[in-house]
């Protein structure tokens, strides 16, 4: 003790005083002047930052952009459910049937929706066969039109699986080359099809030449 205390002078205390008090701010200094440019890369790793450290606001507006985001984690935008039905009005869709071919024309789907299927055909002869089948039995199908220069139809209550209903049969059969009219379907699921339709196999129609046509305008459900 008595050796300590004689080197004890008043420089040595008051050395040691200051180096302490110079590792103690240098300390205070560094913890509260780091900044970003000073942390050497990649050394803040996920496993470093404490939970719920880093709120929105903290966040740099515009940093998240749509390449960094995992697209399969968001759900479907709202505005995009309705995108999906663009071209339904009041839960109708609409759409159009454009058919023109020439003579030796096999079976044709010119349309399928809610389980109607149309197809057409033109034959060796250029005549236009269209036809109507369904995938759902206990249907129903509606057809009218200005057959053989007078406006009449036909009913079938029980369009089944399996059945073929033909469309503007005098088109098919030859004693007419156009046909105006309308065909309705529905089934027992509650799916409606209305169809504005014009066959045609004139070739004055079409300029001289002898091609099969079928047009119109389809409203479904």
């Amino acid at each position: 003790m008595k050796q300590i205390r004689t080197r004890l002078t008043y420089a040595n205390v008051m050395s040691s005083i200051a180096v302490f008090l110079v590792l103690g701010g240098a300390t205070a200094f560094a913890a509260s002047k780091i900044g970003s440019n000073q942390l050497k890369s990649n050394s803040v790793t996920t496993g470093k930052i404490k939970k719920e450290a880093v709120t929105t606001a903290k966040i740099k507006k515009d940093a998240v952009t749509g390449a960094k985001v995992k697209e399969s984690s968001l759900g479907e935008v709202p505005s995009a459910a309705n995108a999906a039905n663009a071209n339904a009005v009041n839960g109708m869709h609409l759409g159009r049937i454009n058919f023109v071919a020439g003579a030796n024309t096999s079976n044709t789907t010119i349309f399928s929706a809610n389980g109607l299927t149309l197809n057409a055909s033109c034959d060796a002869g250029e005549e236009l066969n269209v036809t109507a089948t369904t995938s759902v039995s206990n249907s129903e199908i509606y057809e009218s039109g200005n057959f053989n220069d007078t406006y009449a139809g036909g009913w079938d209550d029980n369009f089944d699986v399996g059945d073929t209903e033909p469309v503007g049969e005098e088109i098919g059969d030859g004693t007419q080359q156009e046909v105006q009219g309308q065909l309705v379907y529905s089934n027992p699921t509650g799916g409606i099809v209305t169809i504005q339709f014009s066959l045609n196999d004139n070739e004055e129609a079409f300029g001289g030449t002898q091609v099969c046509s079928v047009e119109g305008t389809v409203q479904f459900s």
